[in-house]
C-alpha cells in the first residue's frame, strides 16, 4: 500500500479529482432530470409572460430564456456542494490516500468541472426546448439572440460556480472549530434577517445591470475567496471517522 508521504501533493489531488468525479457523477444525472422536468413545465408558458388586449383582440406573449435553467443549475450546485461535505461523502475519502487539504482542493476542482458540465446541460435543455417550440409554434414563434455569446457563457459558469462555492463553504463551516460554527450561525442569521428589517438597503438591481464580464469577474473573486476559506477551514478541522 502506497503511503501519503511517498506521493506528491499534486499526484494525491489529481487521483482524488479523478476518483471523485466518477464517484459523484450521479449528481449530473439529477441535474438532467431537473432540467427536463422544469423544461416540460415551462414549455407552454415560458419563463415569463405578458398579455395585451384591445377590444376583441387579445395577444399573449411567452418569453423563453436561460434564466430559469440557470436558476435551477445554481441551486443544484449549492445543494451538491453541501452534500460534498456531509459525513457519507467524507467517509468515502477514507477509501483513497488523502488529507484534509487535498480533499478540499479536490472537491473544489470537481465542483468547477461540474459547473462547466452543468452549463452544457443547461444550454442543451434550452435549445431542445426552443427546437420543440419551433416545431409546434411555427407561425407564432419569434427567435431573438439564439446564439449564446461567450460573455453569457462565462456569466453562466461563474454564477453556478459561485453558488457551488457558497454551498461548499457553508458545509465546511459546520465542520470546523466551534468559533467558526458559531460565527457561521450568526452570519447566516444576519443574512436572513437583514432584508426583512432593512428592505430598502437590499437593492440588487444596479448590481444585476453591470456588464457581463464585470459581473463574471466579481463572481470569480467571491468564488475564489469562498474556496480559499474552505481550504483553510478543512486544514483546521480535526480528522473524524465517526
Amino acid at each position: 500500500m502506497q503511503s501519503l508521504t511517498n506521493m506528491s501533493f499534486k499526484t494525491i489531488v489529481k487521483k482524488q479529482v479523478k476518483w471523485k468525479a466518477k464517484l459523484y457523477s450521479s449528481a449530473l444525472s439529477s441535474l438532467i432530470i431537473l432540467q427536463v422536468i422544469f423544461g416540460a413545465l415551462l414549455f407552454s408558458s415560458g419563463s415569463a409572460s405578458s398579455g395585451h388586449g384591445r377590444g376583441n383582440l387579445n395577444v399573449q406573449f411567452s418569453i423563453y430564456s436561460l434564466d430559469m435553467f440557470l436558476i435551477i443549475s445554481a441551486l443544484w450546485a449549492f445543494i451538491i456542494a453541501i452534500l460534498f461535505t456531509t459525513k457519507s461523502y467524507r467517509i468515502d475519502d477514507l477509501s483513497i490516500i488523502s488529507s484534509r487539504t487535498s480533499s478540499a482542493i479536490a472537491n473544489i476542482l470537481v465542483l468547477i468541472l461540474y459547473s462547466f458540465i452543468a452549463v452544457l446541460i443547461m444550454l442543451a435543455s434550452y435549445y431542445i426546448q426552443i427546437f420543440g417550440l419551433s416545431l409546434m409554434e411555427k407561425d407564432s414563434l419569434i427567435i431573438d439572440k439564439l446564439i449564446i455569446t461567450p460573455s453569457i457563457f462565462i456569466v453562466c459558469i461563474s454564477s453556478i460556480c459561485l453558488f457551488g462555492a457558497i454551498g461548499l463553504l457553508f458545509g465546511y463551516c459546520f465542520q470546523g472549530p466551534s468559533i467558526i460554527k458559531i460565527s457561521s450561525i450568526v452570519l447566516l442569521a444576519i443574512v436572513i434577517i437583514s432584508p426583512i428589517i432593512f428592505p430598502d438597503f437590499v437593492n440588487l438591481q444596479p448590481f444585476i445591470q453591470l456588464p457581463d464580464l464585470l459581473l463574471s469577474g466579481f463572481y470569480v473573486i467571491v468564488s475564489i475567496l469562498c474556496f480559499t476559506l474552505c481550504i483553510w477551514i478543512a486544514d483546521k478541522s480535526e480528522v473524524s471517522r465517526k
